[in-house]
């Protein structure tokens, strides 16, 4: 039974470290108790049995009453004697555990004996340790070096991360000692704590045992090291920050190390740092390369970056990729020499590198090599072209698009001009790009339509629906009809948008462009348009009157909902039936602040013309929107039905989760 206990507080110290560690707790609100009208004794009387998942207001008054006294010297100190009296019962570990967390806030040298104590005891060592880390001044230094010598195991390992967090130096010694040990866990703490104490004396102490240390060691010590050396760089002792970056350098550690060494190296050489990265970049390491390409921002302004500029061919392409993405931060005139040449090399990887960079860096006289190469190229390559010059800054900029586009002779990059324009929004060039909307090209011709949609306005419909029923553009028709769609929404006003299409239609008497005006309506979705499509469905031509039906059915508002119901209700084509049904269903849902039983009532008229579970389950999907006593009796109806079943049974719980929620709140 004893050891059974043992086991228990063993594995329950942590946990309750960290229940405590996040107090207060949530949920107390309204049970805390007003701490300064109870003694501390009276508080430790009932924390003395006080276990996890008891009630913690007990908690709670302790915590209030330390934090109601910590500001007056004697107060605090009278606290902390009958706090450190309390943890030499036999309280509970829990009611312990409190103590000493408030020792933590309000603990003196005073404390240290009696936590030092428990230091010793493996039930409570984490508990002492919890509140000496954080108490001031040397006692619980030496306390902690004093016990290291008598704890083994876990304990031991607990009081040297303790040391370490303490940045105790005085137990640099101590530390040294247990390297060497063969408690491999052990030699790993002394290192970690000896990278967190830090100073000359652990750097000397780590670097003396580097060469020895076992290869499973031997990162952990370096990571240590590299860590002091970096706290003394910043305190200004850069000939011990040097030294131990050189050592390093010296051993085969990991590259993650390395690399951190080489930047450590770096940015301790001062004036020498320059000389130092160029001669890493000529140098054949790949991480004192990558180091200093890092490096060369600290090291090198705008006049001096002609140097770095000057290697860039002799490095490998890897390192061609790094530095360009720290060329393009510099001055235009310093870089776009070497930038540009890298557009042309032999390995894809620094091209795209390159094309990126000028984004950045590029000026007016990269457009046309950007548009050559956007047009000559695919994927990646043509992507990072097409971006840097939809992203290169300045009016001299889209001057010169304009001026390419009008003297280019090849349509490919004619065509990628073109689309610039667009992305660019170089609204002075739609005249200019209307031109290649009747190009014969059709990847030009796709492009300036697309532009057009962009850049031009409601004014150029027109011009746009002409190009529209030109016979030959069929293969273009759908990005003109886009187009088309695009300029008429930038109309403020949704009633009249599609006039130009609509007075078109009137005066149309080809079927086969009558049918095409007529889809077009129905994506414009321009309400004073509906009477002309009422008209439509009565063409006696079957394609006309099949684009009017189908303009209906995608109607993007609900106002077009009683004609595709009468529809779905009277037509004798199958096909429209069902599209015309599902529109009805979609309509009703776009009528989301309509009184629920009205819509629901739609739902249960479309229901009686539901003839497939498709359309029943789009019913179904829309019910719980309209959440309503008629809702549930709706989706009651079609629980017998196995097809739906499931669905109805979704639809009927949503239903009534929400009605229930809609009762809790009127009844409050």
């Amino acid at each position: 039974m004893r050891k059974q206990k043992k086991m228990y507080l063993g594995l329950a110290v942590p946990v309750l470290l960290a229940v405590l560690m996040i107090l207060p707790p949530a949920g107390l609100s309204g049970q805390k108790k007003d701490a300064t009208a109870l003694s501390l004794d009276t508080i430790l009387q009932r924390l003395a049995t006080y276990e996890v998942g008891q009630d913690e207001n007990v908690l709670w008054q302790l915590r209030d009453y330390v934090r109601g006294h910590k500001d007056a010297a004697d107060a605090r100190l009278a606290a902390e004697d009958i706090l450190d009296a309390f943890l030499g019962t036999k309280a509970t570990l829990a009611g312990k555990m409190a103590v000493c967390r408030e020792l933590r806030l309000i603990g003196s040298e005073k404390s240290v004996p009696v936590l030092e104590k428990m230091l010793l005891d493996k039930d409570m060592t984490d508990l002492a340790r919890y509140a000496l880390e954080n108490i001031p001044g040397d006692a619980p230094d030496k306390a902690l070096i004093r016990v290291l010598a008598a704890t083994k195991g876990e304990t031991r390992i607990g009081v040297v991360a303790a040391i370490g967090r303490r940045k105790a130096r005085a137990a640099v010694p101590e530390l040294g000692q247990l390297l060497r040990g063969a408690d491999a866990d052990l030699s790993k703490s002394a290192t970690a704590a000896l990278g967190e104490t830090g100073g000359r004396e652990a750097a000397d102490t780590l670097l003396k045992f580097l060469p020895a240390a076992r290869p499973e060691l031997k990162d952990s010590v370096a990571a240590a090291l590299t860590k002091i050396a970096s706290e003394l760089s910043t305190a200004g002792d850069v000939a011990t920050s040097t030294r131990i970056y050189e050592t390093l350098l010296g051993e085969k550690v990991p590259p993650p190390l390395r690399l951190a060494a080489f930047r450590g190296k770096f940015a301790s050489a001062g004036d020498k740092a320059a000389a130092l990265l160029l001669e890493a970049l000529a140098g054949p390491d790949p991480v004192a390369r990558e180091a200093a390409i890092g490096a060369i921002p600290d090291a090198f302004n705008a006049v001096s970056i002609g140097d770095v500029a000057a290697l860039f061919f002799r490095l490998p392409a890897e390192s061609q990729v790094q530095l360009l993405s720290v060329l393009s931060d510099y001055p235009r005139d310093r870089v776009l020499p070497t930038i540009l040449q890298a557009t042309g090399s032999d390995l894809k990887d620094v091209r795209i590198a390159a094309l990126n960079a000028l984004q950045k860096t590029g000026d007016a006289t990269s457009v046309l090599k950007l548009a050559e190469t956007a047009a000559g190229t695919t994927a990646a390559e043509q992507t990072a072209a097409r971006n840097a010059l939809w992203g290169l800054k300045g009016k001299d900029v889209d001057d010169t698009v304009l001026a390419g586009l009008a003297s280019a002779k090849d349509d490919g990059v004619q065509a990628e001009l073109v689309r610039a324009v667009g992305e660019r929004r170089i609204y002075a060039g739609k005249s200019l790009v209307f031109q290649f909307t009747k190009a014969p090209s059709s990847r030009l011709q796709t492009q300036a339509v697309r532009a057009i949609r962009v850049i031009g306005t409601p004014s150029d419909v027109s011009g746009m629906l002409d190009l529209l029923l030109a016979p030959e553009n069929e293969t273009a028709r759908r990005d003109i009809e886009n187009a088309i769609v695009g300029l008429a929404q930038k109309i403020s006003n949704p009633v009249g948008r599609a006039s130009t299409v609509n007075s078109r239609l009137s005066a149309e008497k080809d079927p086969k462009n009558k049918a095409v005006l007529l889809r077009v309506l129905g994506r414009v979705g321009d309400d004073s348009t509906l009477s002309s499509l009422r008209r439509a469905l009565k063409d006696k031509n079957p394609d006309v009157a099949d684009a009017a039906a189908r303009a209906l059915f995608g109607w993007p508002s609900a106002t077009a909902k009683d004609d595709v119901f009468a529809i779905a209700k009277t037509s004798a084509n199958p096909t429209h039936k069902i599209l015309a049904l599902q529109a009805c269903i979609r309509m009703t849902g776009l009528e989301k602040y309509r009184a629920p039983a009205a819509a629901v009532k739609d739902l249960k008229k479309a229901l009686k013309l539901a003839a497939r579970p498709e359309e029943k389950k789009l019913i179904l999907g829309v019910l719980p929107d309209f959440y309503c006593p008629d809702a549930l009796k709706l989706a009651a109806t079609l629980l017998p039905d196995k097809d739906v079943a499931a669905e109805a049974q979704v639809a009927l719980n949503k239903v009534k989760t929400r009605l229930e929620q809609d009762a809790k709140i009127e009844a409050r």
